[in-house]
């Protein structure tokens, strides 16, 4: 007796195998909707945050689940070290879903901020100092959770993607990060000829100081656009446009840039005899398991495996077990950054670990990681105390 055919599979243009149900719906078989669905936590996040500006007046709130309930969920969700099997990383690699958390997140932002704006038009815009400074740091902390979005879509492949992805960081008056990023970060990352690599020693202030006009130095021509922009915001919305602009733009440059300062901080690539660096090795590149910061920033903790493969979209980034692993996550680490004696403290043996290839001792770690979790606690305590006692809840009828 003959076998029947099997024809529930069919070849694609690619030469691949693949099922028809994969045709017909334009969906690969490997993803679930339940592995997708944690990636709109910032989308959620952001629009939260606009909610409880229109009915409560505290954008704030968005602010302090950044800054003091991420970090304790990092703290007791199971960390995330799981990769994929390589059997399905085609499939999630093709799957088009992973987009949407990304695109619903990226205009959620957009929508922020024009909504500044439009407050400015209506003359709703705080004109005190201090609930200027709120809700302006409020909206730059929705573009925060932005740039890790334009920073994946700048890396991918397809041209709308790259052009979507820019956009994240023009709005901030920092377009010149694509250059800069593409053609010289990712080739002089950890050595000292990188402005995006913080050196030992280094605090955040400095490397601002260091990093940010370096930048603009590198690609000057393009910075012109930059001030047309700013001539473009003042004949629309008036001085006040533009300080709103200027503003938003020094804060969202600073979590930027705090953002490279801890990826890199301190490691080395190695000279050779002949003073050429070593190859970019996973170990130059700070990493972080921690679950709920790796679903607000699209897996960008898994930074080593960005650097060895840049083209790799965020989904199927594998958590390396040689590489160097921060004490806690990115959102608590980067809270960490703006206390440079503290940071020194605990990243200083950190850092040294690495370079030297030795291992810590558990005794070292344990004591690190104290010094860490009360500048936590002070933190969190500082941004409820403004949240929910200085700024307050006052219902918009």
């Amino acid at each position: 007796m003959m076998k029947s055919q099997n024809t529930s599979t069919i070849q694609n243009k690619d030469g691949e195998i693949i099922d028809k149900q994969t045709k017909i719906t334009g969906q690969v078989s490997g993803a679930k909707w339940t592995e997708v669905l944690p990636y709109f936590v910032g989308t959620a996040l952001i629009l939260s945050m606009y909610y409880m500006q229109e009915k409560y007046n505290n954008i704030f709130f968005g602010v302090w689940i950044i800054y003091a309930v991420v970090p304790i969920l990092d703290h007791i969700v199971p960390h995330d070290n799981y990769n994929l099997p390589e059997k399905e990383i085609r499939n999630y690699e093709k799957d088009s879903r992973f987009l949407i958390p990304l695109y619903t997140a990226w205009a959620a932002d957009f929508l922020l901020y024009f909504w500044g704006f439009y407050l400015i038009v209506q003359d709703k815009y705080p004109t005190s100092p201090g609930l200027f400074l709120a809700l302006t740091f409020g909206i730059a902390n929705a573009g925060a959770l932005n740039l890790s979005i334009g920073h994946e879509l700048v890396h991918r492949r397809e041209l709308v993607h790259k052009i979507l992805g820019n956009l994240v960081y023009s709005k901030m008056l920092y377009s010149h990060f694509i250059i800069q990023h593409i053609k010289s970060h990712h080739k002089k990352v950890a050595t000292f000829e990188d402005p995006s690599s913080a050196r030992k020693g280094e605090s955040i202030w400095d490397f601002l100081f260091r990093t940010v006009p370096e930048g603009f130095v590198e690609t000057w021509e393009l910075e012109k656009n930059r001030l047309q922009q700013e001539v473009a915001v003042y004949k629309f919305f008036g001085v006040f446009g533009v300080v709103y602009q200027i503003v938003y733009s020094i804060f969202d440059i600073i979590f930027f840039e705090t953002i490279n300062y801890v990826e890199h901080y301190g490691l080395q690539r190695k000279l050779d005899s002949n003073g050429n660096y070593e190859s970019i090795k996973i170990t130059h590149s700070w990493n972080a398991p921690q679950a709920v910061t790796n679903y607000f920033l699209f897996k960008l903790q898994r930074h080593s495996d960005h650097h060895a493969h840049s083209y790799k979209p965020y989904q199927i980034l594998e958590s390396l077990p040689e590489s160097p692993c921060l004490p806690f996550g990115y959102s608590a680490t980067f809270l960490m950054a703006y206390v440079p004696f503290v940071w020194f403290k605990v990243m200083d043996p950190y850092v040294d670990s690495i370079n030297k290839n030795e291992k810590m001792s558990e005794e070292v770690e344990t004591e690190l990681k104290r010094w860490c979790k009360g500048l936590l606690i002070v933190i969190s305590i500082l941004v409820t105390y403004i949240t929910f006692f200085v700024i307050g809840f006052t219902p918009n009828y």
